[in-house]
């Protein structure tokens, strides 16, 4: 039997990830990825719409390992939150692109769409506006955190925990 070989298009999603992992989202340009691929950046195009449709794969797989992280953290809220807490922190470019840019919805499976509204009705244990808000209370710490808005010697473990018991 035939072992199958890794696409371009497999190989360009993959060598975006690891340029988005270790440089930013500032650091992912095509130019850098056609050099990742050895190729040249006009090459990339025969494979990749834009810039845009590899940053639609990476919010895709983002958001994917997202909820699949807070959907298995179990009970709401504490494992809910520390699960979306966690893993912003252990993922912080790919969570930019995830939460910061447009979401693209008509490009985004019916699939994931559901998997990310469970997800956040995880995090929240209620659903519609009561679950948004909580996400918006949630993405709002997690924000301050990844971008440094808190003060230095602040508890954020106290400010997290405080933050679950209001949101109970």
């Amino acid at each position: 039997m035939a072992i199958p070989t890794e696409t371009t298009r497999d190989r360009i999603r993959e060598e975006a990830y690891r340029l988005l992992v270790e440089r930013g989202v500032a650091g992912l340009s095509m130019r850098a990825l056609a050099e990742r691929l050895n190729i040249k950046a006009s090459s990339l195009y025969k494979h990749v719409r834009d810039k845009d449709e590899i940053l639609l794969d990476l919010q895709a797989r983002g958001l994917e390992a997202l909820a699949a992280a807070v959907t298995a953290a179990g009970a709401w809220p504490s494992a809910a939150v520390y699960a979306y807490r966690d893993w912003a922190l252990e993922n912080r470019h790919l969570y930019e692109i995830c939460v910061r840019r447009p979401l693209h919805r008509g490009r985004l499976s019916e699939e994931l769409e559901k998997d990310v509204a469970t997800m956040i009705n995880a995090l929240s244990g209620q659903r519609d506006e009561g679950a948004r808000a909580v996400w918006g209370t949630v993405h709002g710490l997690v924000d301050l955190e990844l971008t440094g808005r808190f003060a230095n010697g602040v508890d954020l473990d106290t400010t997290w925990r405080r933050a679950i018991a209001m949101l109970r």
